[in-house]
């Protein structure tokens, strides 16, 4: 459960804590390439509003940076570790989405990947991205199905060979951001199906299309029978997500084989958006359940403050929607969905991951509070709420023309990282002065700023 926890502080920490976040998006798919490697794709989105614009020989544009490290685990060695430059071209004063893809061919692995994306004229605008992948080449002696490549649309007639987009006949246009809304709510797919001739020829799948909401009910099933005409097929598809409520979704493929009845299955993770339709089901059992929860008996001030308290873990959409509460009702209707949602363990009456968060918050209240200022509002209880207790802490409290400062040591992070605090101030306010954590403070002359004898 730590590890889960951990992920899912890291996660939320690296979307909302840059300076000022690039809107960049990003999501990858692997595809069958031989026996010993997959063919890995990575789909971008970047949406330049707010960024600086420059003069290129194409005429305005602005310029993102995207670096990529993918390193195998087992190795240490790097797959890719190179910076690409993205130019979204600005016309009639418009600056539009721009969306690509990159192809790998990748040997199979586990490895860590790290993505960084910035505005080339000011770095402090950017966004991280962390992920683990393993690379498992498809077995050529089973029936298996790609990841899904969710996409914004498919363009069957008239495509073009040359398009960046162009794959099997067909121009997918990818959507890396996992997002639809009832301003666009049709959702297209894409997937590969593999080893179909395995089995008598006469004999047909069955490919069922399902989707499932964050409550793991199944709102929509669709099946449809593949004759074996080839060994690998296509399968793309649209749904209509108008009639159904704002909510994470799931969408699976399920390909069965009758003669064994045994599934092989794919599934990808969106957010769908839609304000003009209400889930009145889920909302009476929601009801329910808040009333016989903690947060039925919450004031606004509590749940002003717990929600403050947890800001370190919500997302953008989150904070966003929070800020346009009205009544107390819907903040703690709010309140409780957003713990319920990161319950690590549903099998349990205990939302354990709220008890664990809260208990960081207790401690860092209890050891970094300064001149009344909680402590979890410190550059320190922000710490320690992400990444927990330090593996080793180090006071250096009476170095000679030193002012006061301390180093956290975490030995499970990126192989080993560490945060050092000085007390600048001489109030005992320490403040973060340089990480070696990935997204965090960086500056190697640290030590500068803490001399007394400059």
């Amino acid at each position: 459960m730590k590890k889960i926890f951990f992920y899912f502080l890291l996660v939320s920490f690296n979307i909302l804590f840059a300076q000022k976040e690039l809107k960049f998006e990003f999501d990858f798919a692997r595809f069958n390439y031989d026996t010993t490697s997959v063919y890995l794709e990575f789909y971008y989105e970047l949406n330049p509003n707010g960024m600086k614009v420059i003069n290129s020989q194409n005429g305005q544009v602005s310029e993102a940076i995207v670096h990529i490290e993918m390193k195998n685990l087992s190795t240490g060695e790097f797959f890719i570790n190179r910076n690409w430059k993205i130019q979204s071209p600005i016309s009639d004063s418009v600056q539009k989405t721009l969306s690509g893809v990159i192809g790998y061919v990748v040997p199979a692995g586990k490895y860590s990947l790290y993505l960084k994306a910035y505005d080339s004229q000011n770095q402090n605008m950017s966004k991280t991205i962390e992920e683990t992948v393993q690379i498992n080449p498809f077995s050529n002696e089973k029936y298996s199905l790609s990841d899904i490549e969710l996409s914004n649309r498919i363009k069957k007639d008239g495509t073009d060979q040359n398009s960046i987009f162009y794959k099997n006949t067909l121009e997918v246009y990818p959507n890396p951001s996992m997002f639809y809304s009832d301003q666009s709510p049709v959702l297209f797919y894409y997937a590969e199906l593999y080893n179909l001739k395995l089995s008598n020829p006469e004999q047909q799948f069955i490919l069922q299309r399902l989707l499932f909401n964050s409550q793991g009910k199944s709102v929509y099933k669709l099946d449809k029978h593949i004759k074996q005409n080839s060994n690998a097929s296509v399968e793309i598809g649209l749904i209509n997500l108008s009639k159904y409520p704002t909510d994470t979704y799931n969408l699976v493929l399920s390909l069965i084989d009758p003669a064994t009845n045994q599934a092989y299955v794919s599934s990808k993770r969106f957010y769908f958006y839609n304000p003009t339709v209400s889930d009145s089901l889920s909302k009476i059992v929601s009801n329910a359940n808040l009333l016989s929860s903690e947060f039925a008996v919450y004031t606004n001030e509590e749940c002003d403050k717990l929600f403050a308290q947890s800001k370190y873990i919500a997302s953008k959409i989150e904070i966003d929607q929070y800020k346009k509460l009205d009544s107390l009702n819907a903040k703690r209707e709010f309140l409780f969905r957003f713990w319920k949602n990161r319950d690590s363990d549903l099998s349990t009456e205990r939302n354990e991951f709220k008890d664990e968060y809260m208990r960081r918050v207790l401690y860092a209240n209890e050891n970094f509070t300064v001149a009344g200022k909680d402590g979890y509002l410190s550059d320190r209880g922000r710490v320690y709420l992400i990444y927990g207790s330090p593996d080793q802490r180090d006071f250096y409290h009476s170095e000679s023309n030193m002012k006061p400062y301390e180093i956290w040591f975490y030995n499970d992070i990126e192989g080993g990282v560490q945060f050092i605090f000085g007390d600048i101030s001489g109030f005992g306010n320490y403040e973060l002065l340089h990480s070696t954590k990935r997204g965090e403070v960086n500056d190697p002359d640290w030590e500068r700023r803490l001399r007394t004898d400059n």
